[in-house]
């Protein structure tokens, strides 16, 4: 006779770990129109399960490359007509002049690859390059680089950390919302003081 097994009931922390069209959605999301840096969220998800650290990786870089697509296209078709006003609106008008001017004058490579990697907004360097016409293959080379240089790398350091964590026998579901509470408080407070 056989013996039925509850099923066991997950989080949705640990559903979205293992949601591959979420976790792209969400990157998606956050390359586009999402201020709050994805890190927050999938870095205790790697943390929490260290064997999908490289399948979160995978698509969270797949979702970052469609979303970044999507607004460097956004501001080759709308850049005047639709980006503008919303960035004066918003008071972002003259920060967004500046970058399309590096764009211009820096290299569209190095400066989308610098603002990847850095705190401020990608969405920026994805309008602007499309706003400029700046080369489209050029423009994703640098986005792949520096976004799968930071999500793999992330997934690296789970998968050497997360074991580490387990055995010290903190429960998934504690240790994944204290990360995420900690880093958004993190990522709150540079916004804030560091800013």
């Amino acid at each position: 006779m056989k013996v039925k097994h509850a099923p066991t009931s997950r989080s949705w922390l640990d559903r979205l770990a293992h949601h591959r069209t979420g976790l792209a959605a969400l990157s998606f999301a956050e390359s586009t129109v999402v201020p709050v840096p994805l890190e927050t969220l999938i870095l205790p998800l790697m943390v929490g399960h260290p064997k999908r650290a490289l399948i979160i990786a995978l698509m969270t870089w797949l979702g970052c490359l469609a979303g970044a697509s999507a607004f460097y296209g956004l501001g080759m078709v709308a850049g005047d007509t639709v980006v503008r006003p919303i960035l004066e609106r918003i008071d972002l008008a003259a920060d967004f002049d500046t970058l399309t001017s590096n764009l211009g004058t820096d290299g569209l490579f190095w400066t989308v690859l610098a603002i990847s990697f850095s705190p401020a907004p990608m969405q920026f360097a994805t309008l602007g390059a499309g706003a400029m016409g700046g080369n489209f293959a050029v423009f994703l080379a640098a986005i792949a680089l520096s976004r799968g240089a930071r999500y793999f790398g992330l997934a690296i350091l789970a998968q050497v950390l997360g074991p580490q964590i387990e055995k010290l026998g903190v429960s998934k579901r504690i240790m994944i919302p204290v990360l995420i509470a900690t880093l958004l408080l993190m990522w709150g407070a540079w916004q804030v003081f560091g800013a």
